[in-house]
């Protein structure tokens, strides 16, 4: 079990794959999230998580690996999942992504459907797909475009 993200692994054993996207708010940070706020799509990941999983503790998995320190991420690299946590975070510090806050959002995707949902102060908010919405899934032109500017 991971302890450092509850929930995740303790749901089942059977997995489903899950496309897990974040969207910063680009209208003002640490603002609750509303309809007429631009998103900006920062990262996106697929990942195979418990069948029985929330989209509330896919968000939250998010955030905690997000905003986790990666020295402690690195610690936790042998326990089931940890490599997994520990490589895409070092991807999302790596593109120089901003810590998630409220105001972004998370979309989850699995079997065909997906659920957005707006970071709060306390806990998540589901939300409609936000008609609003730049940006484009991880891609390897624009990993190399970052490590490229990196080596400048």
């Amino acid at each position: 079990m991971n302890k450092a993200i509850p929930g995740v692994y303790s749901s089942g054993h059977a997995v489903t794959r899950h496309l897990i996207e974040v969207y910063h708010n680009l209208n003002g940070r640490f603002d609750s999230y509303t309809d007429d706020h631009v998103l900006q799509e920062v990262i996106s990941h697929w990942r195979y998580l418990p069948a029985a999983i929330t989209e509330e503790e896919v968000a939250s998995w998010a955030f905690t690996v997000f905003n986790a320190d990666l020295e402690l991420l690195s610690l936790r690299r042998g326990e089931p999942g940890g490599e997994e946590d520990f490589l895409i975070a070092g991807v999302y510090r790596m593109l120089r992504r901003r810590s998630l806050s409220v105001g972004d959002v998370v979309a989850v995707s699995r079997n065909g459907r997906t659920v957005r949902l707006a970071c709060e102060a306390t806990g998540w908010r589901r939300i409609g797909g936000p008609p609003r919405m730049i940006g484009e899934p991880l891609t390897a032109t624009a990993f190399l475009r970052h490590a490229w500017c990196r080596d400048a």
